[in-house]
């Protein structure tokens, strides 16, 4: 794995482009491989009798580890609750994230209650699905929810060390990483990210079947079809490298990546995911863009026509970037962009406040209206401005729907930042007014009109009361790369 670089910003899918290396890339990865060399050399010998690739004399042996026992799924949930809780990742993930099989799963549900004392590989993708269902179910939260994700990384863990590593586990790796971006911090989805990118390659799913090179050879699972492959390496890699964006940390890519798109399907809307993320990535932050690219890139997202609202969410907020790396370059932004840049926001708002009443916690629900009104008050305009109140309703009934404490500290955070923008408006107002007052030219008194402390202890370090400075002046390009309250 390496540190993935910057990509042109272009038409020409990123797999296209990787393939063009991969024949440069095997042969250099095979020369590097120890545990390849002896297979090489003794396939120029006697192709018959060459050893497989395996690591002969990676060390002196391995210890022998307990086994700890594993929690059986059958115990924590009836068939019953396992179909309603599939019912519901069918209909709320599964159309975006669609990189497990609907009829497979099923089956598999079916199979599983036949011998419900056996403890089965496939658990940790039931486990996934059963808790995602219940997250996403609504009002419905299955009470043993947090037992089942438990249960799920209990089996996932052991694929850190396994000799056997198949194309399931890493699809139940998506549903972990998916799940934990959707609830807990954002170390702990990027790591997971990052280890779904590592059994991604370890399978070789980021390569076509016909491409699989010799070093993947001992860990390479070819039991599944190259669809199927195509659907996860492509999902993970948007987690990994979304996750990494917006963390600020960096994402791992697999050298001599062959793997071609997958295709569209009916009532499904991975491949419209995946196409946001060819856009994506433009802005990695390894890339030193002229602004020309970004407002190209902004122009790219305008021709995506989305229809499933997490997906709109995930373009407003893309759209929200754009804006931001546009006034990190300090360029004059046209009326024109920001106008299409706070269209897009206003798109946003309304996906995630859809979402709320559907109680789907899709991760930028919060985030995006946070970021919306950050923006707004950057770009400080009339027209701008006239959009915080609506932004703030709806941010309002967002937090109303929810009630965590993380989303009402994000809107205590962003109501403060409101009330610190209007002060300084109304100070500016001051100093004008007391200028035209002023008739002989000499220094004035300051107003005794002068605007009320605000309370803004909640995301100024818990100093109450803190009035502003009179040469206070809000760095908006800092406050916007600073890690948001909630967004994690």
């Amino acid at each position: 794995m390496t540190v993935a670089k910057s990509s042109e910003l272009s038409d020409e899918p990123e797999a296209q482009r990787l393939s063009d290396r991969a024949g440069d890339n095997q042969a250099h990865m095979e020369a590097n491989s120890g545990t390849a060399f002896p297979h090489l050399l003794g396939m120029k010998m006697n192709p018959q009798s060459a050893p497989k690739v395996h690591g002969f004399s990676w060390n002196l042996g391995p210890r022998d580890e307990p086994l700890e026992p594993s929690t059986n799924m059958t115990d924590l949930i009836s068939r019953e609750e396992m179909e309603a809780l599939a019912n519901h990742y069918l209909k709320k993930i599964h159309p975006v994230y669609g990189v497990v099989d609907s009829v497979d799963l099923r089956h598999r549900i079916e199979q599983r209650w036949h011998d419900p004392t056996a403890v089965a590989s496939y658990d940790s993708i039931l486990c996934g699905v059963a808790a995602l269902g219940s997250l996403y179910s609504g009002h419905n939260q299955h009470p043993k929810e947090s037992a089942l994700i438990q249960c799920a990384k209990e089996q996932l863990e052991t694929t850190k060390t396994s000799k056997t590593i198949l194309l399931h586990h890493a699809s139940a790796w998506i549903l972990r990483t998916i799940y934990l971006r959707s609830t807990n911090c954002p170390h702990a989805s990027w790591m997971a990210s990052c280890s779904t990118m590592h059994i991604i390659e370890a399978i070789g799913a980021h390569q076509d079947s016909e491409l699989t090179y010799l070093v993947y050879s001992d860990t390479a699972d070819v039991s599944f079809d190259d669809e199927t492959r195509r659907r996860l390496f492509w999902v993970a890699t948007v987690l990994n490298s979304w996750i990494s964006y917006e963390y600020g940390r960096s994402r791992v890519t697999p050298r001599g990546v062959s793997c071609k798109l997958p295709l569209p399907r009916k009532d499904d809307f991975t491949t419209d995911l995946i196409s946001l993320y060819q856009i994506s990535e433009g802005l990695d932050p390894d890339r030193d863009n002229k602004a020309s690219a970004f407002e190209e890139a902004l122009t790219r997202v305008e021709g995506l026509t989305l229809s499933h609202d997490a997906l709109i969410l995930s373009q407003s907020n893309l759209a929200l970037t754009i804006y931001r790396r546009l006034r990190m370059l300090s360029v004059n932004i046209s009326n024109h962009v920001l106008a299409r840049v706070m269209r897009f926001g206003n798109q946003g708002l309304d996906a995630a406040t859809r979402l709320a009443e559907d109680r789907c916690p899709w991760w930028h629900v919060a985030n995006l209206p946070f970021q919306f009104i950050c923006i707004l008050l950057a770009i400080d305009t009339r027209e701008s401005l006239s959009h915080i109140g609506p932004a703030l309703c709806s941010f309002r009934a967002i937090a109303g729907h929810y009630n965590t404490p993380t989303i009402h500290t994000a809107l205590e955070t962003v109501e403060s930042l409101v009330c610190l923008f209007q002060t300084k408006k109304e100070r500016d107002s001051i100093i004008l007014r007391d200028s035209l007052q002023q008739r002989d030219g000499g220094p004035t008194e300051p107003s005794s009109t002068a605007p009320q402390a605000l309370d803004v202890a909640s995301w100024l370090g818990g100093t109450e009361n803190l009035s502003l400075p009179d040469d206070f002046d809000w760095d908006w390009n800092e406050f916007l790369y600073t890690q948001i309250p909630g967004s994690g």
